[in-house]
């Protein structure tokens, strides 16, 4: 019985150890040059109209990051479409913005012309992800940027508007 106590005690020690270390790993930090995940650009799917984060100053940035070769990427991007047209209508200081990490552009175009994606889209490489700490290495990540440019979120794996809503909160008006 003692025995089976010091293995429980044990195996909670580990957890909290390892949620200690997962929490402290990230924390709520600016990124970019400058400070900021403002200072970053991206090529547009129009490539003479780069999506500049900077331009979005004053609002909170969801940055999905994802690929058209990621089919949990593809199985939420009518929810996020919902989502960025919910944050329109209501007027919310919200912007969605998808960046593809596909290396075919015309694939991310023809995806996003069927798909009737309603946000800005655009290009993510190892140079213009490298001021947000680099192209993730699971897809579907989206990045909660605030009003000020700090990365204060992060969400690796699929997600649905309900989470979105919850992780924006703190950061609206």
């Amino acid at each position: 019985m003692i025995i089976q106590n010091r293995v429980i005690y044990l195996a909670i020690a580990i957890l909290l150890l390892a949620l200690g270390l997962a929490v402290a790993r990230f924390r709520p930090t600016p990124a970019g040059q400058d400070g900021h995940a403002l200072a970053t650009t991206f090529t547009g799917l129009n490539a003479r109209e780069p999506i500049t984060l900077e331009s979005y100053h004053g609002q909170v940035v969801v940055l999905d990051i994802w690929a058209t070769w990621c089919p949990p990427c593809v199985h939420e991007i009518p929810e996020m479409i919902a989502f960025h047209n919910e944050m329109v209508s209501t007027q919310q200081p919200v912007q969605f913005i998808g960046i593809s990490i596909d290396t075919d552009t015309n694939a991310v175009r023809q995806f996003v012309q069927k798909q009737k994606v309603t946000y800005p889209v655009g290009f993510g490489d190892a140079n213009s992800m490298k001021p947000l700490g680099g192209i993730p290495r699971a897809v579907p990540t989206k990045l909660i940027i605030d009003k000020d440019g700090a990365i204060v979120d992060k969400i690796i794996g699929s997600t649905d508007a309900k989470t979105l809503k919850q992780k924006i909160a703190p950061y609206l008006p």
